[in-house]
C-alpha cells in the first residue's frame, strides 16, 4: 500500500507540474523575448468585418474621428492568439487599437493555454490609444489597468479600467505634449510597425512585469515534473 500511495503522489505531482508548464510556458517565452510576438494582417481594408460584441466600442471610436484601417492577428509563441482592430486619426496624431478577450472568442482550441487573469477580466473590447514621437517615444492610454512603468519622454502609459473611449482619449490627448513632437505612419502597416517597435524597446519592461509570474510558475512546474523522475531514478540505483 505504501508503494501505491507513493506512486499516486508522484503521478499527481507529475501531472500538476505538467499542467503548470503547459499553462505558463508561453508567458515565459514572452518574458524572455517580448519581441518574438508576431503580427499578421487578417483583413487590411477599412471594411474589415466587426463582430457584434465590438460594435458599441467601434461606433464610439469612430465618433471620436478615427477611421478603421483593418485587423490583424497577434500571435504569441505557444500561446493564445488575439484579434485586433486598428484605427487612425492623423489629425490628432493618434492611433486606436481594440483587442478581443477570451470570453468573446468563438474559435478557441481546447489545448490552447489560458491567458493571465489581467487579460481575462475587464471589458469585452480592450481599447488602447497610442501616440508615437519623432524620437521613438510611446504614449499609451487604455480602458484597462496597465502595469508599465513611466519613463519621461520615452514611455508614458496609463489605464482607466472600464472607462468609455471618449474619456480615455481625452486623458490621452492631454498628455501628448509630455511626449514631445508626435509623429507616426498612419496606415495599418505603420501601426503594426510601431507595435513591433514597442515590443522590442520600451514595452519590454511592461511585458516582463506582466508575465514574470508566468516564468516563476513555469520553473515551479518543471521542478514538479523533475522531482518524481529523479526520485524514481534515485530509487532504482
Amino acid at each position: 500500500m505504501e508503494f501505491d500511495v507513493q506512486s499516486l503522489f508522484q503521478a499527481a505531482t507529475l501531472g500538476g507540474g505538467a499542467t503548470l508548464v503547459w499553462a505558463n510556458l508561453w508567458r515565459s517565452l514572452v518574458f524572455v523575448s517580448p519581441s518574438a510576438t508576431r503580427f499578421e494582417v487578417e483583413d487590411g481594408s477599412p471594411d474589415a468585418p466587426i463582430p457584434g460584441w465590438l460594435e458599441p466600442a467601434h461606433e464610439g471610436i469612430r465618433a471620436l474621428g478615427f477611421s478603421l484601417a483593418g485587423s490583424w492577428i497577434e500571435q504569441r509563441r505557444l500561446g493564445p492568439t488575439r484579434t485586433c482592430w486598428g484605427y487612425l486619426n492623423e489629425a490628432q496624431r493618434c492611433f486606436a487599437i481594440a483587442a478581443d478577450v477570451p470570453l468573446v472568442r468563438t474559435h478557441q482550441r481546447l489545448w490552447t493555454p489560458p491567458e493571465p487573469k489581467s487579460e481575462r477580466e475587464g471589458p469585452a473590447a480592450r481599447i488602447t490609444f497610442l501616440t508615437v514621437s519623432a524620437t521613438g517615444g510611446f504614449l499609451l492610454s487604455s480602458n484597462f489597468r496597465r502595469p508599465g512603468a513611466t519613463l519621461p519622454g520615452r514611455h508614458l502609459c496609463a489605464g482607466l479600467p472600464g472607462a468609455a473611449p471618449d474619456r480615455v482619449v481625452r486623458a490621452h490627448l492631454r498628455r501628448i505634449a509630455e511626449l514631445g513632437v508626435a509623429a507616426g505612419t498612419f496606415t495599418l502597416d505603420g501601426l503594426m510597425s510601431h507595435l513591433r517597435d514597442w515590443h522590442s524597446t520600451v514595452g519590454r519592461a511592461e511585458l516582463q512585469r506582466q508575465h514574470g509570474v508566468g516564468l516563476l510558475w513555469t520553473v515551479g512546474g518543471l521542478g514538479m515534473v523533475a522531482a518524481p523522475v529523479i526520485g524514481r531514478l534515485w530509487g532504482a540505483t
